[in-house]
């Protein structure tokens, strides 16, 4: 009744020859950035990829090569540069985009400066708007960059960030 089984022992089978491929490049993979619900960021951030904001940013925000996302939850107050801005939460300050869309739920309060804006039922704009050409021409070339009255060495530090600026978005 409990007495063990015993099993035949099969003959090893012949292992098939493994032939390896050339391995293809991965595609480029598109960055993501999160900024969670209840993150507070104070700081500028640079991204390369998208970036979508659920928790609320103090700062400069410039993406290259991807969309600003303000969820309904987000808060931005500061810069935002990209190519494509989409505002469902609130934003302060400037939106420099070749488009810009604001949904239902979306907020902005300061400057757009773009190609084109859409704003749906229910979206808010308040402030001043300014088109831009869709040209080949980079939106920071677009903006506007005011230099305080100071020493001449300090005007000389913040004229050479702007070409180098201005040269990196040429590339």
């Amino acid at each position: 009744m409990f007495s063990r089984k015993t099993e035949t022992p099969k003959a090893a089978e012949p292992v098939a020859p493994v032939i390896t491929e050339e391995k293809k490049p991965m595609p480029e993979q598109k960055l993501y950035t999160i900024i969670a619900k209840g993150t507070v960021f104070q700081g500028d951030i640079n991204v390369e990829g998208d970036i979508q904001i659920w928790g609320k940013v103090t700062g400069n925000i410039n993406v290259k090569d991807g969309v600003i996302r303000v969820m309904h939850a987000g808060q931005v107050e500061g810069e935002l540069t990209a190519p494509d801005i989409i505002i469902d939460g609130f934003v302060k300050g400037i939106c420099a985009a070749n488009n810009l869309d604001i949904l239902e739920h979306g907020e902005l309060r300061g400057t757009s400066r773009c190609g084109s804006m859409s704003i749906k039922r229910g979206g808010i704009f308040t402030g001043q708007s300014e088109q831009v050409e869709h040209q080949a021409k980079s939106v920071a070339q677009q903006r506007v960059v005011s230099i305080k009255e100071s020493s001449n060495a300090n005007k000389d530090k913040v004229v050479a960030s702007v070409e180098n600026q201005l040269k990196e978005n040429k590339k």
